[in-house]
């Protein structure tokens, strides 16, 4: 996924984009299961320090369609959808930020 990220980085130039390697967190290999990570390659996508998707891309040929839809649904969505969204969800929201703060990632 490194360079089908990268691609999708040029795709997207208003986003950010990182990597986390589950090599360099080992000894909190289990502990990212807290924050949803079931296998990998696994993307999660922030909007506002919030992350706003969480998913298992599955088969290494469906990476850069499963992030593609994704990222495209969030730029279509209103500031009103947004906020809908955000209240549906808030309890994941929280939960993920909590886990990320626990496990020492941040957005």
């Amino acid at each position: 996924p490194g360079i089908k990220l990268e691609k999708i980085a040029k795709e997207y130039p208003d986003m950010e984009f990182m990597k986390v390697e589950s090599q360099v967190f080992p000894d909190k290999l289990k502990t990212l299961t807290s924050i949803g990570v079931t296998k990998f390659p696994f993307v999660q996508i922030y909007r506002q320090g919030k992350c706003v998707a969480s998913f298992s891309t599955g088969p290494a040929h469906m990476f850069i369609k499963r992030v593609r839809e994704t990222l495209d649904t969030c730029e279509e969505r209103s500031g009103q959808e947004w906020n809908t969204f955000e209240c549906d969800f808030s309890s994941e929201i929280n939960d993920n930020n909590i886990a990320r703060q626990n496990i020492g990632l941040t957005p």
